[in-house]
């Protein structure tokens, strides 16, 4: 039987960094310690398990589980300079295997390598899996195997299989997510139940056989404590079963021949290794040509994978015009004529709109009837970009025509920094796609055209590479578009636009059937210009002061890593965990009991457990002191690996600004995301971080002012709900934590005290998430038992708040969505399964409470942006909105424009949709962005 070897690369790269203890390099410096060891590891495998076909799996950044929790993984070191130069090597090496790179959008490396085994599995293959981490262990079954790599100083691989997996926890593999549920993941940063371990979990679990039997029969637990912190972190382990679950189940698809060994380049392994110095490695390689084939289908090939057509193969003449010379350009243009809307799409060198450089321009007028013109590839006749975009502005500069595109702010950014103004109305079949399915993560074009035409479209990755398997071309560079043949680009781009414009014909009735239309036309459509002309604007950066505070910041970790070594006695690496836990726990004698080990034997040293651990008794003074430098040290290495060490480097070098971009389909309720840098997570929680903020800086002359909407959804809340008391503390506008905590107490609002109005915000906001009694206990100091007693003071107090919550529960249970007071939809058609577990039911409730207050938010912070922006160019500001981060908006204008545009934009945001409240902006300008004084 054939055997497919999938290899976890990041696990496997960081073992082979960190498995050698002398760090090896070149004669002419190049490190090579992670290389080297991993291509030691790569041949012994291949040598001793003998597989016929190999992928390789890595991460590709951060995934939707970073987004569930933001603190996932939190608390691990970032990958070392020393080793992040290496990984481009060891992609090298593995292309020279033939071994295939493979990463998914969203998804962690686990996923891939889990979705391909269970398709392996399914058409026969033996499956074995390279990898350190004992999360895949849940993948175990007849035909899939673990080969694990243990950790710890002297490191083996052994193979796990369904015997070895019982016979070591005495459970089934599925159940390991249980496990995992209920004593956490200290590597991941994931906290498990206090007070239960590995054994108890195991003990529950072979008892009850999984998490939803054992909270069904939670009375039975015996150990009070155990049954009270079950029930007491429910929710936590519910999420923690969704963070720990690997995705069997991507859209992954390729042709198992380019996995097959015998093929590699023997040749370029050999140049490679003595490039790299690896002389030892080479009478290691393997003769991979003898390995047996056997459980093929007879002509060498299996069945696992749908085939593709290679990149790069001759596809033959494009299906649609492809316009290269006067004649074809003027039959476009006659069509173009006749047309009543077109689709459009530019081909480019980049995913990054604001430094990609104009490859060809695809337009398509009808089903079936498209064109791509050539502007901007390396071979073959094209037409000059300069007379094309001339014979091109009657039809795009019109403003009366309709344009259609797929994520059509980028397509608008680019055609505008190439000097064609796309003007009118460009709907976006993307953002139609997330109106009617905003939990969709399958919103890209060829999913849409998958779902919608049933076409199976070529990927761009199928022309160029992608990630770590991007093809290059003879100059050895990475692949872009401008390289591929232009027949394979007319008939790429000609049906994206083709499926765009077939794609628009059956979104737009949905959204009418769906009573979205107007929300997609008032709001969504017209806001896609209003972001690209904020992408473009950009914000200057003082990169001098950033490089200031990376210095300083660099000073103040050198002098706390000096102080932590005085104490200790020695050097040692600080951001190794192993070396941490054993200068904590065996040299420094910090108790032990009750700490969680990682798999390799250690005891943790996670930011959870450090902070458990500063709560024992008995610790000396010198040992406080130690995790106080630990974690000064790894928030400050953090701030500046994250934030000040990278930002200048985004820096666009034609501009001198950073262009972040602004994802409009990037929540579920509503509001937007943005990358590139992240400023959603720009953290302002600390004073060192708000620092973070100076960097953003006006130009000489000018300053930026920043509107922010004042308790927006406390305020759609007493709206929505009709709160008498609510309302009225709005209306008089008194501090509403403080008008709360007179309430809840019985006292004058001007004599509640710090803590009262401290936990009266807690529940006002916790209110808004439909926080339960064990939430809300978390978030305090109190009690379960004396959370329920608050929360049932609370809605004694705001009565109508208990009604909208109950009301909302069954409006989402009983029709299957919610919608905010504009009419956008949250769907959850889960709510309709009624064998969906109690606890499932109560989280999908939750979100389901929020759900229109958070979009009502976004809704009215859209409706300002488009109506400031329309108002700013009407009335001949210079003023233009930069930065929008949560319910916050950042502009940049000259000085002598300060209180008649602070005047407009509170004027604009204050009126943009009428509550039963006041809407309230606090304005403030200044020369950045965190010295920033109000505007009366």
């Amino acid at each position: 039987m054939a055997t497919l070897l999938l290899i976890d690369g990041h696990s496997q790269a960081y073992r082979a960094f960190f498995g050698l203890k002398t760090p090896l390099s070149t004669r002419q410096g190049e490190p090579t310690t992670a290389v080297y060891g991993f291509a030691r590891k790569l041949i012994s495998i291949l040598k001793e398990y003998r597989p016929d076909y190999v992928a390789a799996a890595f991460d590709s950044g951060e995934t939707w589980r970073h987004a569930e929790f933001q603190d996932y993984k939190a608390t691990r070191d970032q990958m070392p300079d020393e080793m992040r130069v290496q990984m481009g090597r060891i992609e090298e090496l593995l292309r020279a295997f033939n071994i295939p790179v493979i990463t998914y959008p969203n998804f962690e490396a686990d996923d891939i390598l889990g979705t391909l085994a269970r398709q392996a599995a399914a058409q026969g293959l033996d499956v074995l899996i390279l990898t350190g981490d004992r999360d895949m262990f849940q993948l175990i079954d007849e035909r899939i195997r673990i080969l694990y790599t243990r950790g710890g100083p002297n490191p083996e691989t052994v193979i796990v299989g369904l015997e070895e997996f019982r016979e070591r926890y005495g459970l089934e593999p599925h159940q390991l997510v249980d496990v995992k549920a209920l004593t956490g993941d200290s590597s991941d940063n994931i906290p498990g139940v206090p007070g239960i371990g590995e054994k108890t979990a195991i003990k529950l679990l072979s008892q009850y056989g999984d998490i939803d039997n054992l909270y069904a029969h939670i009375d039975e637990v015996s150990g009070p404590k155990t049954r009270q912190n079950l029930l007491e972190y429910r929710e936590q382990v519910e999420r923690n079963k969704r963070l720990v679950t690997i995705h069997t189940d991507l859209d992954l698809s390729f042709d198992l021949e380019t996995c097959r060994l015998q093929d590699y380049d023997r040749q370029a392994v050999i140049e490679l290794f003595n490039e790299l110095e690896f002389r030892s490695l080479l009478r290691e390689l393997p003769n991979l040509e003898e390995t047996p084939q056997n459980g093929t289908n007879g002509q060498g090939q299996l069945a696992l994978f749908t085939p593709e057509t290679p990149a790069g193969e001759d596809v033959g003449p494009s299906p649609y015009l492809c316009v290269q010379d006067d004649q074809s350009l003027a039959q476009l243009l006659e069509a173009l004529a006749q047309a009543g809307r077109l689709s459009f799409d530019v081909e480019t060198t980049s995913t990054d709109a604001m430094q990609a450089r104009l490859v060809g321009l695809g337009l398509a007028w009808a089903p079936g009837q498209a064109a791509y013109i050539p502007v901007g590839h390396q071979e073959g006749p094209q037409l000059a970009w300069e007379m094309v975009k001339e014979r091109l502005e009657p039809y795009l500069g019109n403003g009366e025509l309709p344009k259609i595109a797929h994520n059509g702010k980028y397509d608008l950014i680019v055609c505008r920094r190439h000097g064609l103004d796309v003007a009118g109305d460009i709907h976006d079949t993307m953002t139609m796609a997330w109106l009617l399915d905003p939990a969709s993560r399958s919103l890209g074009l060829k999913n849409q055209a998958a779902h919608e035409l049933g076409w199976q479209m070529t990927e761009l990755s199928e022309l160029i590479g992608s990630g770590r398997g991007r093809r290059r071309g003879s100059s050895g560079q990475e692949l872009t578009m401008d390289q591929v043949p232009i027949h394979q680009a007319a008939a790429y781009c000609g049906a994206d636009v083709d499926a765009t414009i077939q794609i628009f014909d059956r979104l737009e009735p949905r959204l009418r059937e769906a009573g979205m239309w107007s929300l997609y036309t008032e709001i969504e459509l017209p806001l896609l210009p209003v972001l690209a002309d904020m992408e473009m604007a950009g914000v200057l950066l003082d990169v001098e002061f950033l490089a200031q505070m990376s210095q300083d910041l660099s000073k103040r970790l050198a002098e706390l890593e000096a102080e932590l070594f005085q104490i200790v006695g020695h050097e040692f690496n600080l951001r190794s965990t192993q070396q941490l836990s054993q200068v904590l726990f065996e040299e420094l004698g910090f108790p032990t009991k009750g700490l969680r080990r990682t798999s390799s034997g250690f005891i943790s040293t996670a930011v959870g457990t450090l902070e458990q651990l500063a709560l024992a008794e008995g610790l000396t003074d010198q040992q406080r002191r130690v995790l106080e430098i630990i974690f000064e040290h790894r928030q400050l290495e953090k701030l500046r690996s994250t934030y000040v060490d990278a930002l200048p480097a985004l820096v666009n070098p034609e501009t001198g600004r950073v262009h972040t971009s602004f994802n409009q389909t990037g929540a579920v309720t509503g509001r937007m995301s943005s990358s590139n840098p992240n400023l959603q997570n720009i953290p302002i929680r600390t004073e060192i971080g708000r620092e973070i903020r100076r960097a953003f800086i006006a130009p000489p002359g000018w300053l930026l002012l920043s509107a922010d909407y004042s308790q927006v959804e406390l305020r759609i809340l007493a709206h929505i709900t009709q709160e008498p008391a609510l309302i009225e503390a709005f209306q008089a506008d008194q501090d509403i934590h403080a008008a709360t905590a007179s309430r809840l107490f019985g006292v004058p609002i001007d004599q509640v005290t710090r803590e009262q109005r401290g936990l009266a915000k807690t529940i006002n906001f916790a209110t808004i998430y439909g926080v339960s009694a064990f939430g809300l206990s978390s978030r305090t100091e109190m009690s379960p038992q004396q959370a329920q007693e608050f929360l049932d003071q609370y809605f004694a107090t705001y009565p109508r708040v208990s009604q909208y919550i109950a009301e909302t529960i069954e409006k989402a249970n009983s029709q299957g969505y919610v919608e905010t007071l504009l009419g956008r939809k949250r769907f959850f058609p889960e709510l309709q399964n009624r064998r969906l577990p109690h606890n499932q039911r109560q989280a999908v409730e939750r979100a389901a409470i929020n759900a229109p207050i958070q979009g009502t938010a976004a809704d009215i912070m859209k409706i300002a942006m488009i109506r400031l922006h329309r108002r700013l160019q009407e009335e001949r500001y210079q003023a233009r909105m930069l930065l929008q981060v949560h319910d916050e908006l950042v502009l940049e204008l000259p000085e002598a424009e300060r209180k008649p545009v602070a005047d407009l934009v509170r004027e604009v945001m204050e009126t943009a949709y009428p509550l039963s409240v006041p809407l309230k902006v606090d304005v403030e300008v200044g020369p950045d962005w965190y010295n920033l004084e109000p505007v009366a």
